[in-house]
């Protein structure tokens, strides 16, 4: 049985919608529906009824679903059981915004080389929503992210707060609201940008992902509201300048990962690191040469 069909069963089976669940896994909704249609004829049984409403299962599509959704948890374990490389015991997986590396992920494989160097590092960088249902699907092991997404198994706690800001392109001399890219940073953040700016057009232009709303701002010359710790060194460096009377919002940084892990000692100890350099980072503290190679932050 094809797991790519299983797959898109769950997509459409969640989303009840042959669209939403095409848009999920970047194909086309043939695509999906010929993937449903040859998984209803191994099966010999209709999965999916179609009405106005959109979609729903079937009797026996209902009765499938927690078998189909094992089958892809199981396959999928399994291959990054054996993807483990020669000469380590486990594999750790952890997704965090590119933007973060230089702060928290790279002084962050250091403290886990130093600690568990028979444990092999996987990075990602994934969607929010795609990360938490691959850690709920064991696929991932911790995520840092944004915005949390209730989920049953998976422990959410504040990593970080991070400022943000509102900056434009150094070389734009209009009014930035006359360039704005408006970044969506969840109900909290468009309820205090709202209040902040009442009576503001609302742009034409919005975003959630930190990369487009930065590139946005260089490749166009524009303004956003983003993260200090995305946009210091483009300030430094006289790309972008901040707009001083605008105000500072405050966006937290959630840590996630699952209640009940494969490995707990080694996720504890990856834990750890990332605490302590998420404090580090919050005291305004750097790395001396010696720490750094301990992966260890400095007790200046």
């Amino acid at each position: 049985m094809d797991t790519e069909n299983l797959r898109s069963f769950l997509e459409v089976a969640e989303h009840g919608s042959f669209t939403v669940a095409a848009g999920r896994l970047n194909l086309a909704q043939s695509t999906v529906s010929a993937r449903i249609r040859g998984l209803e004829e191994q099966l010999g049984r209709r999965l999916f009824v179609r009405d106005r409403d959109g979609v729903t299962l079937t009797p026996a599509g209902r009765q499938f679903l927690p078998h189909a959704s094992t089958i892809t948890r199981t396959w999928e374990q399994s291959r990054q059981d054996i993807a483990v490389p020669d000469g380590y015991e486990s594999l750790l997986r952890l997704t965090a915004p590119a933007y973060l590396w230089e702060r928290i992920t790279s002084p962050w494989v250091e403290w886990m080389r130093a600690r568990r160097p028979n444990v092999a590092l996987r990075l990602e960088g994934s969607f929010p929503d795609l990360a938490i249902d691959q850690l709920a699907e064991g696929l991932l092991d911790i995520c840092i992210l944004y915005l949390p997404r209730p989920h049953p198994g998976i422990v959410y706690e504040t990593l970080a707060v991070d400022q943000v800001v509102l900056v434009q392109h150094a070389a734009q001399t209009k009014p930035w609201t006359e360039n704005y890219i408006l970044m969506d940073w969840g109900l909290e953040f468009r309820i205090e940008h709202d209040r902040a700016f009442a009576g503001m057009v609302k742009p034409a232009i919005s975003a959630g992902l930190v990369f487009i709303g930065l590139q946005h701002v260089l490749s166009q010359q524009a303004a956003a509201y983003l993260p200090l710790s995305a946009v210091s060194g483009h300030v430094e460096r006289g790309e972008m300048r901040r707009i001083d009377d605008a105000p500072v919002f405050q966006r937290p940084i959630y840590l996630a990962y699952p209640s009940n892990p494969v490995s707990s000692d080694v996720l504890d100890v990856a834990l750890t690191g990332l605490r302590s350099l998420a404090r580090n980072w919050a005291d305004g503290q750097g790395f001396s040469e010696g720490d750094r190679s301990l992966g260890l932050p400095s007790r200046r």
